[in-house]
C-alpha cells in the first residue's frame, strides 16, 4: 500500500531571506501569492510536485521557475524582480549613456 503525502498550501506569505532547498524530492508544496526576498531557492531535476502561482521574488538566487508538467512543477504568473545592484548599475549605465549624448551636442 503507497501512502500519499499532503500537499501543504502557503498562501500570501511572505519570506525574508530563506532558504528553500526542493533539490532530489518531491515535496507536494504549493505557494500561492506568496512573496519571496532575498531567497535562496535551489530546484534540480530531481525536484518534483512543487507549485508557484501569482508569486514574487525580489532579489532572490532565480530569474525564472521553469515549469514541468512531466515531473509535475507548475510556475504561472509569476514576477521575478531584478535584484537591487542589477537595476543601480543599469540606471548608472543610462545615465553616464545620456550625459554622453548630451556632451556631444
Amino acid at each position: 500500500m503507497t501512502i500519499i503525502g499532503e500537499e501543504y498550501v502557503f498562501w500570501n506569505e511572505t519570506y525574508y531571506a530563506e532558504t528553500f532547498d526542493f533539490r532530489g524530492r518531491v515535496n507536494l508544496r504549493r505557494y500561492d501569492e506568496c512573496s519571496f526576498i532575498k531567497c535562496t531557492i535551489f530546484i534540480d531535476e530531481g525536484t518534483e510536485e512543487l507549485a508557484f502561482t501569482g508569486c514574487t521574488f525580489q532579489n532572490c538566487n532565480v530569474d525564472r521557475i521553469e515549469q514541468d508538467e512531466w515531473r509535475r512543477i507548475i510556475s504561472k504568473g509569476n514576477l521575478f524582480d531584478r535584484p537591487l545592484d542589477e537595476k543601480r548599475q543599469e540606471f548608472d549605465d543610462q545615465l553616464a549613456a545620456a550625459l554622453r549624448n548630451r556632451d556631444k551636442r
